[in-house]
């Protein structure tokens, strides 16, 4: 099939597979809205969790929004993120991620587009602005700001190069926000550096309610020469049509569902004040920003205002930015360092702080190869896990059972320096940078690398072989009344090396009912104990 046109007929795609709830009475975006949204991550399980649009969205003073409000569309749960990247499961996640950076397709430009539909400057942008923005209260009673955590797409003044990056964009006035980009982000160090050399303030546009793999590719640490637009054609497998900006020299998506145009500010800059961030804590520490003068604001009839959720996992921003960060290393390992890779999987819950790398069967040989090729990728990894073939790395019992089994302490975990802090906040209570690099630079952080892979043969998993279990399914599921059961991997058992035919025709025998013939096996094997005493005495 082909890609979503827009971000509706995703929605509708994921209203026909029954993954959308409507609230069509009144809610509060700014006390009850964001605590909606976590009762369902904090207390549903991701498969009976559905995409929300609240249809009648009004402020905590009585005003009703003509936008609704659509929540989860991007990063409720690995299922939906794998079906706004146009995949069928998330096995195919990987792959896709590695079509659009091997493959890029350009986009193309168009006369005009729905984001245009209605066009707000001038007066009628002092009068009302963004506060036509239904932008809601996140973590109520500890929020600061409201905001629009969604790309953000600005260009070099001099090489013309683009860059689309998710930031947040924190609303202060009718035509005010305090753009919330780090000095290490690309639009900061080289565009807004630029600008600010040149005497000029920067051209920056803020889109909501693109589509997915636009989201996708502005949350991914992709090197600064690469085009985010050409990737997000790549993985669609079609060109992404843009419109020309109406105040701004930008080309923004002719189908997203909401555009603020203006100009970043490059003489002043204002605190973000407090707001929720990936690892899970309120980030305190009011660093210092630039403004974005609005000049614009476009949108499509009844639009659909999409919050990207940051704060404690689970939340869309930290499952964004986990599946991009794991398509990236999957790419990079696999097809740019050519080793055999399965898969990388980035823990939502630590802000891609912690990976787990499943090699191929038979590559344990590999394992270090691997594990020091993830070092100069990512500097801002915390630990990274190599595991064998057959561990599932979104199984966390199965990756301590691995990191149990499978680790010899002393020789399978290495504690290395050069680690960049990022946001941790083991590193200063406020979970900010600022105040901890020092003079030491990277050095005085450190990143752990494990080898979960088993070192020799094994003996088999201890689970029924696999033509019994399926035997037994059948039979379960012929029952009246039973559950439906939901497999877990392992469910069956397999053979890991250390396992003989003589092992096999025992364990036959004992499945066809002939226990005896394993005892007489046995009774051939027996020694007396003195010879047994004795032997254990000489080897002391």
């Amino acid at each position: 099939m082909s890609y979503y046109r827009d971000l509706r007929e995703f929605l509708a795609e994921l209203e026909r597979r029954g993954k959308v709830h409507r609230f069509s009475g009144p809610v509060d975006k700014d006390t009850e809205l964001g605590p909606l949204l976590r009762v369902q991550l904090r207390g549903v399980q991701p498969d009976d969790r559905k995409v929300l649009l609240f249809e009648d969205v009004r402020g905590h003073n009585g005003e009703r929004f003509d936008m609704s409000v659509l929540a989860g569309i991007y990063g409720l749960t690995e299922e939906v993120v794998a079906l706004g990247m146009g995949c069928n499961s998330v096995e195919e996640m990987p792959e896709r991620w590695h079509q659009g950076l091997e493959r890029p397709i350009p986009p193309i430009i168009v006369s005009s587009g729905p984001v245009h539909e209605e066009v707000h400057i001038g007066e009628e942008l002092d009068s009302c602005g963004l506060d036509a923005i239904p932008a809601i209260v996140e973590e109520v009673g500890y929020s600061q700001v409201i905001r629009t955590g969604v790309p953000m797409i600005t260009r070099d003044p001099e090489t013309g190069l683009t860059n689309v990056g998710t930031y947040n964009g924190f609303f202060r006035d009718r035509a005010r926000i305090c753009a919330g980009i780090g000095p290490g982000q690309d639009a900061m160090r080289f565009h807004w550096e630029t600008a600010r050399r040149r005497g000029e303030d920067l051209p920056v546009a803020i889109v909501v309610g693109a589509t997915p793999n636009l989201i996708l590719v502005g949350s991914a640490d992709m090197p600064y020469e690469v085009d985010e637009l050409s990737v997000a054609g790549g993985m669609a497998g079609e060109p992404m049509e843009m419109v020309r900006c109406k105040t701004v020299p930008l080309e923004v998506p002719a189908h997203a569902e909401l555009v603020i145009e203006g100009y970043l500010s490059t003489k002043t800059l204002e605190p973000r004040m407090v707001f929720g961030e990936y690892p899970g804590f309120m980030q305190a520490e009011n660093n210092m920003r630039p403004i974005m003068r609005v000049t614009a604001i476009t949108h499509r009839h009844k639009a659909l205002f999409t919050p990207v959720l940051v704060g404690f996992p689970p939340s869309d921003s930290n499952l964004i930015s986990s599946s991009a960060n794991a398509g990236l290393m999957y790419h990079h390992l696999r097809y740019e360092c050519r080793l055999p890779v399965e898969e990388v999987y980035v823990s939502e819950m630590t802000g891609g702080a912690f990976r787990v790398i499943r090699l191929a069967k038979g590559s344990s040989r590999n394992v270090w190869q691997v594990l020091h090729a993830t070092a100069g990728y990512s500097p801002s990894v915390k630990y990274v896990i190599a595991v064998d073939y057959d561990i599932n790395p979104r199984d966390l019992e199965m990756l301590v059972w691995a990191l149990t089994w499978r680790v010899r302490p002393e020789s399978d975990i290495v504690v290395m320096k050069g680690r960049h802090p990022g946001l941790d906040p083991s590193f200063g209570s406020t979970g900010s940078s600022r105040g901890r690099m020092d003079q030491s630079g990277l050095r005085d952080y450190y990143r752990v690398f494990i080898d979960a892979t088993m070192s020799g043969a094994y003996p088999p998993v201890a689970l029924p072989k696999k033509e019994y279990m399926e035997r037994a399914l059948e039979i379960w599921k012929r029952q009246p009344g039973l559950p439906e059961p939901k497999l877990r991997a392992p469910w069956y058992g397999y053979e890991l090396g250390y396992w003989s035919q003589e092992d096999q025709r025992l364990a036959d025998l004992i499945r066809q009912g002939d226990y005896k013939a394993v005892g007489k096996v046995a009774e051939q094997m027996q020694v007396k104990v003195e010879d047994v005493a004795g032997s254990a005495s000489r080897s002391e």
